[in-house]
């Protein structure tokens, strides 16, 4: 969702480049983020999502990811985030609970 907008825009990169940013950004050490195959018209994969680890060494000038926009950050981790900079490629979460807000959660109708 685009800084400033009160509706999401489904299947629609933001265009970062141009200052359309988002309210969620990606460029924050611990975003979750929703996954999306470059092959398929959808945007998102409903049932994954990764772990972002920002660095702001790999980032651009202005200090965002250069993938900034084209994924859909649906939250933050907030505590161990010791243990999220140790996690690699292929290890497996076996279980998550969400702890606050789920009274909240909307699922769109598209």
């Amino acid at each position: 969702m685009p800084a400033g907008e009160f509706q999401p825009i489904y299947r629609t990169p933001l265009d970062v480049q141009d200052g359309e940013l988002p309210v969620l950004p990606m460029s924050v050490f611990g975003a979750m983020v929703m996954a999306h195959s470059p092959e398929s018209d959808s945007f998102s994969h409903p049932s994954q999502f990764f772990l972002y680890k920002y660095d702001k060494r790999r980032s651009g000038l202005g200090g965002l990811a250069f993938d900034e926009g084209q994924f859909s950050v649906f939250g933050y981790v907030t505590k161990g985030r010791d243990v999220l900079a140790q996690l690699r490629t292929g290890d497996v979460i076996q279980s998550a609970r969400i702890v606050s807000g789920a009274d909240r959660l909307v699922v769109p109708n598209v």
